[in-house]
């Protein structure tokens, strides 16, 4: 058997994944590239912890030196670019080819593409953001905290609504909520609007009982921070003393860069392989998590089509979906598909979750259950966690 080499691009759930998967399923001699700029992993949903100061970045940190050990060649490094047509990867350290190439890189932020939300607003989807949200947080004890979703798609949908509550649980045992007024603006028509009317219902429930007031189809179009102002495209203004924003996202530049994206401005990938169609210099392309784009088969509305939610638990199963394609290119046998499943836990307060678990190909439209928050859900996120960090770091 000729030796081959799959290169996987981010080191984030899709990326280790697919890694772990890989090492499992194929021979030694078989090369496994793993390359990531950032020398850690964290999970998506220790950001809020942080926010709250319930944690340091340290502690939500995990390296990803463990990997070498089982056989996968880990590089710290920028990716500079992506020839397709030649089947080569530029990074920092160099050139690199491949047989097989898995683009995990994720979303990246721009928070110039509302103005002036650079410059006024704070956010806890990077740690960074997160952990100087909390300085601001710890002093803040009036006045108008708004929560504001300017543009969509956004990974981990219900991270705004959680953030939200947390905010005010944490506001509530200062002893200080009631000079607090918080609001949720957003460019969604509903929240968590792919998992259904149910959910989202849910959700607003779960504001009210809280009253976090809730404004959806609010597109931003600029922000004032001299005078604490959000402007709206339908001509509506609200003011705020603390802001709290979702960050614009958009695929990598180096992705964007390599046209690998659509009308979407995500690269389009097969709904059950993963897959990524056109000429390429590599075997097989695929992409994964928040940097790819599935469309959904059902829908709740017929003008309306749908698009898987960019999620940790899609990308780590995605992961495991494509590591199957290139074991049976590479070895032989069966291929697994991608069956549409992702779970989320959202936490409400007070050590209370929900675990959501939605079935994103079902038809007519996709359905999500969930059962009412309590503590043994909480547990369950923990344990989850656990158990990830222990299988795959």
């Amino acid at each position: 058997m000729a030796a081959t080499t799959t290169l996987i691009l981010g080191a984030g759930f899709g990326g280790i994944s697919a890694a772990n998967a890989l090492r499992r399923r194929l021979p030694a001699e078989h090369r496994i590239v793993l390359i990531d700029k950032a020398p850690t992993f964290h999970f998506g949903a220790t950001k809020p912890w942080v926010m709250l100061g319930q944690k340091t970045i340290a502690e939500v940190s995990y390296s990803r030196e463990a990997l070498r050990s089982r056989g996968i060649d880990l590089m710290e490094t920028k990716i500079q670019r992506i020839d397709m047509v030649k089947g080569e990867i530029t990074t920092s350290q160099g050139v690199l080819r491949g047989d097989y190439a898995i683009i995990a890189l994720g979303a990246d932020y721009d928070m110039t593409l509302v103005p002036g939300l650079d410059h006024a607003a704070h956010e806890f989807y990077t740690l960074e953001g997160a952990a100087r949200l909390h300085d601001r947080l710890r002093d803040f004890n009036h006045g108008d905290l708004v929560v504001l979703i300017p543009r969509a798609p956004f990974k981990c949908p219900p991270a705004p609504y959680e953030g939200a509550m947390l905010m005010y649980h944490a506001l509530q045992a200062r002893g200080v909520r009631d000079g607090v007024r918080i609001a949720i603006h957003t460019v969604e028509g509903a929240p968590m609007a792919t998992a259904g009317p149910e959910m989202g219902k849910f959700i607003r429930d779960q504001l009210a009982s809280r009253n976090i007031s809730y404004h959806p189809a609010k597109k931003t179009v600029n922000i004032d921070a001299e005078r604490h102002e959000i402007r709206f495209e339908d001509g509506n203004e609200t003011n705020y003393e603390l802001l709290v924003t979702v960050p614009p996202h958009v695929a990598p530049a180096v992705v964007r860069e390599a046209g690998l994206v659509n009308q979407s401005s995500w690269i389009p990938a097969h709904p059950q392989t993963l897959k990524v169609s056109g000429d390429s210099g590599f075997h097989s392309v695929f992409a994964i998590g928040d940097v790819a784009v599935v469309p959904l088969p059902g829908r709740y509305q017929p003008d309306m089509p749908l698009v898987l939610p960019k999620a940790g638990t899609v990308a780590d199963a995605q992961g495991q979906v494509v590591a199957s394609q290139i074991a049976s290119q590479v070895v032989g046998g069966s291929a697994e598909v991608f069956g549409g499943v992702g779970t989320c836990y959202i936490e409400t307060g007070g050590r209370h979750a929900i675990k959501g678990e939605g079935h994103f190909f079902a038809l007519p439209h996709p359905v999500m259950r969930a059962s009412p928050p309590d503590s043994a859900q909480y547990q369950g996120k923990l344990v989850w966690m656990a158990d990830w960090v222990l299988a795959c770091l």
